[in-house]
C-alpha cells in the first residue's frame, strides 16, 4: 500500500482532475464527509481493488494520505500532487510484478492505439519497475520473502 502523510493543500479543480482522470466506467468513486475531514473511496470496477484517500476539511482541502495498491489511482495522485508518494510498507516481489502487469496491459492498449507517447512513458516505467526487481535480487537473503524498498 502506498501511503503519504503531509499537509498539502489541493485546489477544487486538481481535485476534479483526479476525479475525471480516473474513467466512470472503470471506477467507482465515493465520498465520506465526516466533521474534520474526508475521505474519497475509489474502487476499480475490474479488479475489485479498493482506494481511500483522506483529506482534512477546513477553510482549504487538506490532502492527508492515499491508501491504494492500485499504479493507476496512485499515479493519477501523484501526478496532482506534483511528488512521489511515500511507501510507508515493504513492497514484495509480488506488489512489484502486479505493477509491471498494469503497465504491460496499458503498453499493449498503447501500442493498438499508436500513441507514441504514452508507449514511451510506459517502457520507462517498466524499466524502472525491472531495474527495481533486479536491485531486489542482487539484495536479498535466501529466506528473506519480503524486502523494503526506498
Amino acid at each position: 500500500m502506498k501511503k503519504s502523510t503531509g499537509n498539502m493543500i489541493i485546489s477544487k479543480p486538481a481535485l476534479r482532475y483526479v476525479i475525471r482522470a480516473l474513467p466512470n466506467k472503470n471506477f467507482k468513486i465515493f465520498w465520506n464527509h465526516l466533521d474534520h475531514y474526508s475521505i474519497l473511496n475509489i474502487v476499480d470496477k475490474e479488479s475489485k481493488q479498493s482506494s481511500e484517500a483522506t483529506f482534512t476539511n477546513g477553510e482549504n482541502l487538506v490532502f492527508q494520505s492515499l491508501e491504494s495498491t492500485n499504479p493507476k489511482v496512485i499515479s493519477v495522485f501523484e501526478k496532482v500532487l506534483g511528488l512521489r508518494l511515500d511507501n510507508n510498507q515493504n513492497k514484495t516481489y509480488k506488489t512489484l510484478y502486479l505493477e509491471i502487469d498494469y503497465h504491460l496491459l496499458e503498453l499493449h492498449e498503447y501500442i493498438e492505439a499508436n500513441d507514441q507517447v504514452n508507449i514511451k512513458e510506459t517502457k520507462a516505467k517498466l524499466a524502472f519497475l525491472t531495474d527495481k526487481i533486479k536491485n531486489l535480487q542482487s539484495k536479498k537473503k535466501p529466506c528473506d520473502d519480503s524486502v523494503s524498498i526506498n
